[in-house]
């Protein structure tokens, strides 16, 4: 039986430059990239619904975002990050400085999704995987998520 808890790595870019993905990405990535426009009537919507919560987003939010996650490309029981931030990473063109690029409005960064069943642990973050962070100047949020067994009952 095959386990109910899935891990997978989000790679974000924010920018307000409609063209900011093709300066970071290898050109075949470009066009399977999610994308949210912060102006569109859908996210403004969101954003009342949030604040009306008493949830504030950045006020400095650049206007677009796009994610690439490897939810199809890495076996979702892989629990070493390192596997999945490095497959993300290797689609960046060659040559590009991200803490470059950030410097000129283009925001990157990773969050890591752990779906585990309330009994602790979390991912291991080895010196490789510290190594690979810091050459590329980009950030790891891990977040924590309970997940059900497959037969709908709970975890605990």
């Amino acid at each position: 039986r095959r386990r109910a808890m899935r891990y997978y790595c989000t790679f974000f870019l924010r920018s307000d430059e409609i063209n900011a993905p093709s300066k970071i990405f290898v050109p075949d990535v470009v066009d399977a990239l999610d994308f949210d426009d912060n102006l569109s009537a859908a996210r403004l919507a969101s954003a009342q619904r949030l604040q009306a919560m008493g949830l504030i987003k950045r006020s400095d939010l650049p206007r677009y975002v796009w994610y690439l996650d490897t939810r199809d490309e890495v076996d979702p029981d892989e629990i070493d990050p390192f596997v999945h931030v490095s497959w993300l990473l290797s689609k960046l063109k060659p040559g590009v400085s991200l803490a470059e690029e950030n410097r000129n409005g283009i925001e990157s960064s990773l969050g890591f999704y752990w779906g585990g069943n309330g009994t602790g642990g979390g991912p291991y973050i080895s010196v490789r995987l510290a190594e690979l962070l810091v050459r590329h100047q980009i950030n790891l949020d891990v977040g924590f998520y309970y997940e059900e067994y497959e037969n709908d009952t709970n975890a605990a």
